[in-house]
């Protein structure tokens, strides 16, 4: 008898120690990226031609070579880098940086 009263007791004491949190209804953004192949964007500055490959690898034709960039984060936009281009993508929009400074934003 004595272990069913402190199991109860134990039950109740536990039970007010349990802490309930609201549901996080917050949307999640979905950020897509385009499939492997090769997007012409539309910058500021001009034309930007971005090859997406299917190694996590993206090949940007930008002051007058190519490119190879590796992802690097997915979150909240892909972001590719070689350490000086980056390129930033979320869906149809990106924006090219060059030794982090913002050198063109593009949109297809």
């Amino acid at each position: 008898m004595k272990r069913i009263t402190a199991l109860l007791l134990l039950s109740v004491l536990l039970s007010s120690c349990l802490v309930i949190r609201p549901q996080d209804d917050t949307p999640t953004q979905v950020v897509t990226v385009p499939g492997p192949g090769v997007y012409t964007y539309f910058c500021r500055g001009g034309r930007l031609s971005v090859t997406y490959l299917e190694n996590n690898q993206v090949r940007i034709f930008y002051d007058g070579a190519n490119r190879v960039l590796t992802l690097t984060d997915t979150r909240p936009r892909f972001v590719y880098t070689d350490g000086i281009y980056t390129w930033q993508a979320a869906g149809r929009e990106g924006t090219l940086l060059v030794r982090g400074q913002v050198a063109d934003t593009c949109s297809y």
